[in-house]
């Protein structure tokens, strides 16, 4: 990806198939947004199996972007006081985080 010479001369050796498997590659970090729309939607599935259900660290889901995504580290590396939550917590609107806050997480 990218427009730098060496990018453009490495995609300048592929296939068209392989120029389109490129292109459908997901790209760039996961959104806020993508990764809490499909977090609901999955504590919504899991809810209605059972109402008490809560996303443990383990649990792998599949997603547009993923067979298996690891939702629960996902969610993990979020919440709570450690450095590396608030680093990440730090660049996430207020409305993401209390979307976050308001997942049923833990076992």
């Amino acid at each position: 990806r990218g427009d730098g010479k060496n990018a453009q001369t490495l995609r300048a050796r592929l296939t068209a198939a392989q120029l389109k498997s490129l292109e459908a590659l997901p790209y760039g970090s996961l959104s806020a947004e993508d990764a809490l729309a499909a977090l609901e939607a999955e504590v919504a599935r899991q809810r209605e199996q059972d109402p008490n259900w809560r996303m443990p660290q383990s649990h792998v889901m599949a997603t547009a972007w993923s067979p298996a995504w690891k939702a629960g580290s996902w969610v993990s590396i979020r919440r709570g006081d450690r450095k590396q939550a608030q680093a990440i917590r730090a660049n996430m609107t207020a409305a993401h985080l209390e979307r976050v806050d308001a997942l049923p997480y833990g076992e």
